[in-house]
């Protein structure tokens, strides 16, 4: 039964008249005729008396009017909740994010989640790389992560510069860069490569420009276990800024200067994926970017108070 001819019934059965009807509905009365006519054909007997009175309801005309009230209210229903999909206003979103989004991630979502109070959003806590893996898969929306390697299926946008910071346990002086070294004599606790290949990578290049090679004496599954481990006085470490900032003051720490220590840390998706609410949230992060951190990274030769 079409919706077309539903309304027509209803709005002759409101006004009572044909010309009325016909005229709010911006047809002729002889198409409005022959509208009726085709929902008479349809429900098997005539739906309207007409005469000098107008057009009255028979009772098989009253029984229609109750259902068909509440299928135009349905479909009127459904035609808002698709309009507001179609706007980016509703839906849902599957949203990833790692330790250096730890702040920043869901400060923006809480945000955006004000614009679109109707949509439906999940935080998954998960590392760049399996971010990049469930956003090819289709198993995320978007993630806030590290930049993917080159590839013409994801795309991406920096919102945050994140970089290295030198972790020590609480009450422990860092030392000047030319005396990094001694550092190995309490050792270092490392993210296990496998699962921080990104961050290990940065490390490592911060390392090799700065000629120093880090005594592991411990890894560890996630940076919170890291983290863990140096606020226990066991080692001392390289970490995300934001990430270990995020943490507390269980642990001494200080952003480490140098281009190999930076890195983007921003939003990433698929880049053919045409979710409405999606495209929302990415216009909304484009404007809502936070600006770079104004702390001052430590330098060679910089010495730090103590604790």
């Amino acid at each position: 039964m079409e919706i077309r001819l539903l309304r027509s019934f209803v709005e002759l059965t409101d006004t009572g008249h044909y010309g009325k009807a016909a005229s709010k509905l911006f047809v002729t009365q002889s198409t409005l005729s022959k509208q009726i006519q085709a929902l008479e054909a349809m429900v098997g007997g005539p739906l309207f008396e007409r005469g000098r009175h107008g057009a009255r309801l028979t009772p098989l005309g009253n029984l229609l009017q109750q259902e068909a009230r509440v299928l135009l209210r349905l479909s009127d229903e459904i035609d808002v909740k698709m309009h507001r999909a179609n706007a980016g206003l509703t839906g849902q979103l599957d949203i990833g994010f790692g330790i250096s989004a730890l702040i920043t991630a869901p400060q923006i979502v809480a945000a955006f989640r004000v614009t679109t109070p109707d949509s439906q959003i999940t935080l998954n806590d998960l590392p760049s790389r399996e971010q990049h893996q469930r956003l090819l898969g289709g198993r995320l929306d978007v993630g806030f992560c590290r930049a993917p390697e080159e590839t013409d299926e994801l795309s991406f946008m920096p919102v945050i510069e994140e970089r290295l910071a030198l972790v020590l346990p609480s009450g422990m002086e860092i030392p000047p860069m030319n005396r990094l070294s001694t550092l190995n004599l309490l050792g270092f606790v490392a993210l296990s490569s496998s699962r921080g290949p990104g961050l290990d990578a940065q490390i490592s290049q911060w390392c090799t420009s700065t000629r120093f090679k880090p005594r592991i004496v411990q890894h560890a599954d996630d940076i919170l276990t890291v983290h863990a481990v140096v606020a226990a006085g066991l080692g001392a470490a390289f970490l995300p800024w934001h990430g270990v900032e995020a943490l507390g003051d269980r642990t001494h720490q200080k952003p480490l200067s140098g281009s190999a220590s930076k890195w983007a840390v921003g939003i990433c998706w698929r880049s053919a994926d045409s979710n409405p609410l999606l495209l929302r949230f990415i216009d909304y992060v484009s404007k809502h970017r936070r600006a770079p951190t104004s702390s001052r990274p430590l330098a060679h030769h910089d010495e730090l108070p103590r604790a």
